[in-house]
């Protein structure tokens, strides 16, 4: 394999890494979990549940009275299918309010605090993708405005972008509170960020490109 290739190769993972990893990031579906009918998906920002309503008449029916019960919620109906969205700050603020809410609080804060360093990670691991993906591709191109960065410094960007992604999904998941939730889409996307980014790293350092 000549170093072009190799080159393109390596942008192109990174590229799907930044991808991948940016609809990771607004996923809300991180955790699933399904009780009485009810999904109950938790992204790193947002809860999002989807529940049947019977019909659709009923279902528009009810959006007000989850609105008013949720004020900062976004409630829609596709026919008898609902979906309620409402950031987790917005719902620990809602449970905080209610003295009966107890342990639900508490695991509403964890919750919120675990998707703020899980986004803190894989934030940072984007924005390294990105570097990386222009330190391969701008030399491509003829442009040399990365050349300034020792040789060092494209080594830490290069695997930075799939360990940082690794280590906010990792303080996610030791800072979430227990429960029976299951991981769902979310979680795939970023692991297939990080893996894709760190493959892209291995690739450079490991792989000698031919002359």
């Amino acid at each position: 394999m000549d170093a072009k290739m190799k080159g393109m190769i390596m942008a192109g993972m990174m590229a799907l890494s930044i991808v991948l990893g940016a609809m990771a990031i607004f996923s809300n579906e991180w955790l699933t979990e399904e009780e009485e009918g009810v999904v109950d998906n938790t992204g790193l920002s947002n809860k999002m549940m989807v529940m049947d309503a019977g019909d659709s008449d009923t279902c528009d029916a009810m959006i007000p009275l989850y609105e008013a019960m949720m004020e900062d919620a976004t409630v829609e109906c596709d026919g008898a299918e609902m979906t309620l969205i409402i950031g987790l700050g917005d719902l620990c603020e809602m449970l905080d309010s209610d003295e009966e809410a107890g342990e639900d609080a508490d695991d509403c804060e964890a919750a919120a605090t675990a998707g703020t360093m899980g986004q803190i990670g894989m934030w940072g691991g984007v924005v390294f993708a990105l570097l990386a993906t222009l330190m391969l591709v701008l030399p491509m191109a003829g442009v040399d405005a990365m050349g300034a960065i020792p040789e060092m410094g494209q080594k830490v960007i290069s695997w930075g972008a799939g360990g940082l992604m690794l280590l906010g999904m990792a303080a996610w998941y030791l800072m979430l509170p227990e429960g029976d939730s299951s991981a769902a889409m979310g979680v795939w996307m970023a692991v297939g960020a990080a893996v894709l980014g760190l493959a892209a790293a291995a690739m450079d350092q490991f792989m000698p490109a031919d002359e």
